[in-house]
């Protein structure tokens, strides 16, 4: 069981990662395209940005919540 809880805690935790090098790049690429996009397109990139950042931060609280459960295991 101990085993299976740091599996799930350290998948958690290589995700985040994943997640938010992945926000950093949309958000990286929102500011260097501003001037070429459309105003259309301009404001769906940010709105993809903003929820990149929150699936990130939703990613990140579940990797706590798995190491304080793999930790109290």
């Amino acid at each position: 069981w101990l085993f299976l809880t740091l599996q799930d805690a350290a998948y958690h935790c290589v995700a985040s990662l994943f997640y938010f090098g992945a926000s950093v790049l949309e958000a990286l690429a929102a500011i260097q395209l501003q001037d070429g996009f459309l105003y259309k397109y301009y404001h769906e990139n940010i709105s993809a940005v903003v929820f990149s950042y929150v699936a990130t931060l939703l990613y990140v609280v579940h990797a706590v919540f798995s190491l304080i459960r793999w930790k109290s295991s």
